[in-house]
């Protein structure tokens, strides 16, 4: 225990010192959210119902996406995961230390936009403030397992970036943070179902009571809690300690299946 307490303290110390996880974590979400927060409450009314929401599934996706990924490319590649075998490091610590590390730095900005959100811009504030923790929670545990995923079946950074912006643009476009997902016409509402920011969408909304007597949506719970689940898991399956040990089929394969359960609720098309 001492030594993964000694290793998350290390990585969070890192973490801090390293400009591009600051820019990630904390300025492009928050300067994206004071813009859209000036501009869309001015032009869309119905922006204030998903405006806090919206701009914290947008961090937990920034911080997610866009840097996991490509941190783990690097660490690969500069031979510290060989370092770490070599000391006896189990892959685990590796994987889980900076999704713990960058919670707490989701947990400031989060903050952050919540009393932002409601007291500059008039965003709909939560009725069950526990339930919006937990939708909060549960949809950063889901972008985090998607982040290591990519981040384990990237050879290169080029190719991380494309698989993150593969989710990170649509689920900006359709998955309810810009608009509500009841606006969007029906086959781009199915669609929308298999980004995760659509179930994290309904999850905060149903959770955080957003209206108050909002439906809990399970079956979205049960999407975002399995796809965490599964996408730890086939990230530590094709785990690889040195870049030059490839198996591009194996992690092909392991890539596609962590998009089961988003394909699993395309099928139900429930919420449609």
């Amino acid at each position: 225990m001492s030594a993964f307490i000694h290793h998350l303290s290390y990585d969070f110390k890192s973490g801090i010192r390293d400009k591009g996880k600051l820019l990630m974590s904390y300025l492009f979400p928050l300067v994206f959210f004071a813009l859209a927060g000036s501009l869309m409450t001015a032009v869309n009314p119905f922006f204030k119902e998903t405006a806090l929401p919206g701009m914290i599934i947008f961090a937990l996706m920034s911080s997610a996406l866009l840097s996991f990924p490509n941190g783990i490319v690097t660490a690969r590649e500069q031979g510290v995961f060989r370092s770490y075998c070599i000391n006896g490091v189990p892959v685990v610590s590796v994987l889980v230390i900076p999704v713990i590390g960058g919670a707490v730095h989701m947990a400031i900005v989060s903050t952050i936009i919540s009393f932002g959100g409601a007291g500059l811009f008039g965003g709909a504030a939560p009725s069950n403030i526990p339930g919006f923790i937990a939708a909060g929670i549960l949809s950063y545990a889901a972008f985090a397992g998607m982040g290591i995923l990519i981040g384990t079946a990237a050879a290169k950074d080029t190719a991380a970036t494309l698989l993150a912006q593969v989710i990170y643009i649509p689920s900006i476009m359709l998955g309810g943070l810009m608009m509500p997902l009841s606006m969007l016409p029906e086959g781009f509402r199915r669609m929308s179902l298999l980004l995760p920011s659509t179930h994290a969408m309904k999850a905060f909304t149903g959770l955080g009571g957003m209206p108050a007597g909002s439906p809990i949506p399970w079956l979205s719970i049960g999407v975002l809690a399995a796809s965490t689940v599964l996408d730890f898991g086939l990230a530590a399956w094709i785990f690889q300690w040195d870049p030059r040990a490839t198996t591009p089929s194996k992690k092909a394969f392991a890539a596609l299946l962590g998009i089961l359960p988003f394909a699993a609720a395309v099928m139900i098309g429930f919420g449609t």
